[in-house]
């Protein structure tokens, strides 16, 4: 198994909730919690990380024209 620079971390007053829905994951995954934890910040890091891209500006070419919204009205759209 490959060594990996790590540190320790320390996290102090986890809410009793939180600290049980952590044990009960490790114990679901078969991990220890420190295990566990790992995964989940992994997870929750990597996603939040990423950077979303902006959707390309909608170019509507069509002119809005009155004989435009009277055929929209005939086939239903409203």
């Amino acid at each position: 198994m490959e060594e990996r620079e790590s540190r320790d971390f320390l996290i102090r007053n986890l809410p009793v909730e939180l600290f049980n829905l952590l044990e009960q994951s490790a114990k679901e995954n078969h991990r220890s919690k420190t295990q566990e934890a790992i995964v989940i910040l992994t997870e929750g890091l990597t996603i939040r990380s990423r950077k979303l891209q902006k959707p390309k500006p909608f170019k509507w070419d069509t002119k809005i024209t009155e004989s435009f919204i009277e055929k929209a009205i005939d086939e239903g759209r409203e």
